[in-house]
């Protein structure tokens, strides 16, 4: 006979299960009826196991929305303004518009595995996606941790194995057209030195002249910009991989040399202030055009506004770093040193692009050697 069974004034058995808990801390019960004792024992052990398997959970209709208010405020406390705005931004943009108003109790794997696929169908990389996966699933966790659940439902699903788009290395086109025509804008040189010293959009926008040493050719990286509502500030590095010193090449030293200033802002907005991010973006832009133009491409102008003529492919500021991240596999540096001049840091993720590169050329050496061998055939 099951424990705490009772009789009402109506002859049924019931029993009274906890079954949740808020989240103040207060149990969630639950009753249930039988007409024998061995009906309830039955009615019971279902319930039981709906609760362990996740189906029975807390019945106040909570949607994802209210379970992840609680978990950005009162799950992360401390958290800063920027991480909670990534956070809000991301919610907003993958997670919210398809499961923010469905019950917590009624969410299932399907449904983050439909987003997901979908995410991988419009061309996201599998880091983004991941990055998905990863808040769905935490804040399904502080449902578990108040006993609104019993499993988390999104801890199956999987993430395909998509390469993000602008990621690869610019072509030797590309480059030339680069480093041929980088006077005339902004940026020119902000993008020289991400091409040819590797920095991140960030770390070139923080840097200073006072961190360039001209006498011994090196770059000392020890900040980065960020933005937050389109407000720049200075921050430090994520990691102490960040902080490095990056050798100038001949190449680049040239380009430096030809813009100094006695300090300031290397590469500062029209005012010489931090760039904000809609600075940097205009900044950006006007630098694409300016390299269209000089392939022969035309912008929009006239009376007539004839149309802009596009001529080159869109290059993003990772293009940049990855292209140097290829110069150096290219000329044999050792993935080490690789790892500090780019300022990974874990290694791993040096040994991926340099993993990646190889395979990339052993693929075009069989390609070539098939090419060769079949001029042999009639």
């Amino acid at each position: 006979m099951a424990k705490n069974m009772k009789k009402n004034e109506k002859g049924l058995y019931y029993k009274n299960l906890v079954v949740g808990k808020k989240p103040d801390g207060s149990y969630i019960r639950k009753y249930i009826y039988g007409k024998t004792q061995r009906e309830l024992e039955s009615k019971v052990a279902v319930v039981t196991k709906q609760i362990n398997d996740g189906i029975m959970v807390w019945q106040n209709g909570m949607t994802f929305a209210e379970l992840t208010d609680i978990w950005l405020n009162q799950y992360n406390p401390v958290a800063s303004e920027r991480w909670k705005y990534r956070m809000q931004s991301l919610l907003n943009c993958h997670l919210l518009p398809s499961i923010g108003q469905m019950k917590v109790r009624d969410l299932r794997q399907i449904h983050l595995q439909a987003i997901i696929s979908d995410k991988a169908k419009n061309g996201y990389a599998t880091s983004m996606m991941k990055k998905i996966k990863q808040t769905a699933e935490r804040i399904m966790r502080v449902a578990i941790d108040s006993d609104l659940i019993a499993k988390n439902p999104f801890s199956g699903v999987k993430v395909p194995v998509i390469e993000a788009e602008g990621r690869r290395a610019l072509t030797p086109e590309e480059i030339s057209l680069i480093t041929n025509n980088w006077k005339g804008t902004l940026f020119g040189h902000g993008a020289m030195i991400m091409l040819y010293a590797g920095l991140r959009q960030g770390e070139v926008l923080a840097l200073n002249w006072e961190d360039i040493d001209f006498e011994d050719r090196i770059i000392h990286v020890t900040k980065a910009r960020e933005v937050l509502k389109n407000q720049a500030t200075i921050k430090k590095p994520k990691t102490k991989a960040g902080y490095r010193d990056v050798p100038i090449p001949d190449i680049l030293y040239n380009v430096l040399i030809n813009v100094k200033k006695p300090k300031g802002l290397v590469c500062p907005d029209t005012k010489g202030r931090l760039m904000s991010g809609a600075a940097y973006k205009s900044a950006w832009e006007s630098f694409l055009n300016h390299l269209n133009i000089k392939a022969g491409g035309q912008k929009a102008c006239g009376p007539k506004k004839h149309p802009h003529i596009q001529v080159i492919d869109r290059i993003t500021a990772h293009m940049l770093r990855h292209t140097y991240a290829t110069m150096l596999f290219d000329a044999g540096v050792d993935v080490k040193s690789a790892q500090k001049f780019l300022g990974h840091a874990d290694i791993e993720v040096t040994l991926s692009i340099y993993t990646h590169l190889s395979k990339f050329k052993e693929e075009k050496a069989i390609s070539a050697l098939n090419e060769h061998l079949s001029s042999f055939v009639s």
